[in-house]
């Protein structure tokens, strides 16, 4: 039995469409399961991952474990809410002797200081490495290309993406089909041992004038523009659109690591920590499924910009 925690979210869910389109037996960890039916032949834990005994009720029995620690963008202090959740993972884990660990972190979780919600990942992999029976591998993903589809509705109302990032910036992009690609595979070959650290990097580096040029082209806007807006702004679009200002202020600081270059730094781009999906790849998929069916809705009186909601 395999456990993955988030198993409604991005990642999550596609890990458990891995695992069982391969014949695993699987337990989805999840508050809720709006379609279940997206789930079947899996077993389903319901509940508050804050609590210990829950956690470690759905992990008896398990050989191994995706684990994550799933953002809520109204907690009033991000990492204390981050290290809260990321303590009872551990304590369970600890309780219930799991021996193989799958842990979603990020690029420059190993910095101290500086990286926004990164650094609550940061205490996560440190309080983890503390516990010496269970073998973890940490991935560290960059930037998902799923943040771009927040931009839809600024896309279809302005002709516009906004972001904080200036649009000359080469940045590291992955889409998290890949992800949970090789989330699964090590969830289903748990050949690894002791603490490690595994980077992906998505196809290749690009821009976001790049991106979203080639975003543009493929739902034919070829005129789709990137513009950089100040930090203040895109703080103020962010706590109207129902953040905290905790949640805000840590974007704002995860961004701007993003475009200093101190997060892409830490990690040099190679054969293996390179992944298979191009943004061409993405752009005619996902972004242009959900480009289809947001404009069959009316979505065009939402306020842009919109960026970032995790890397």
């Amino acid at each position: 039995m395999i456990l993955v925690i988030g198993a409604t979210g991005q990642i999550g869910s596609k890990i458990v469409t891995h695992l069982l389109a391969n014949g695993q037996q699987v337990r989805c960890v999840a508050r809720k399961f709006p379609n279940k039916e997206l789930f079947r032949g899996a077993e389903f834990a319901i509940g508050d991952i804050n609590h210990v005994a829950f956690l470690a009720d759905a992990m008896r029995g398990c050989t191994a474990a995706f684990i994550m620690i799933p953002p809520d963008m109204k907690a009033t202090e991000v990492r204390f809410y981050q290290n809260k959740i990321g303590e009872v993972i551990a304590e369970a884990i600890e309780e219930v002797g799991l021996k193989k660990v799958v842990n979603l972190s990020s690029v420059g979780a190993e910095l101290e200081a500086g990286t926004g919600p990164i650094l609550g990942l940061h205490d996560q992999e440190e309080r983890l490495n503390e516990i010496t029976h269970a073998d973890i591998v940490h991935l560290r993903p960059t930037f998902f290309m799923e943040n771009l589809l927040a931009g839809i509705p600024s896309i279809i109302s302005m002709n516009r993406f906004f972001g904080t990032t200036p649009g000359d910036v080469p940045l590291h992009m992955i889409a998290t089909r890949d992800i949970a690609a090789r989330a699964a595979f090590l969830l289903m070959n748990p050949n690894f041992t002791s603490h490690n650290v595994e980077y992906l990097l998505g196809e290749r580096e690009l821009t976001f004038n790049e991106a979203i040029g080639i975003l543009g082209n493929t739902i034919q806007k070829p005129d789709l523009e990137y513009v950089e807006v100040p930090p203040q702004e895109m703080r103020n679009y962010y706590i109207g659109a129902g953040m905290s200002e905790d949640w805000a202020d840590s974007l704002l600081e995860m961004e701007a690591a993003l475009a200093n270059g101190t997060i892409n730094a830490t990690v040099s781009r190679d054969k293996v920590n390179t992944t298979a999906t191009s943004i061409e790849e993405f752009a005619r998929t996902t972004f242009l499924d959900a480009y289809r069916k947001a404009m069959t809705t009316d979505i065009t009186h939402r306020t842009p910009p919109s960026r970032d909601a995790h890397i």
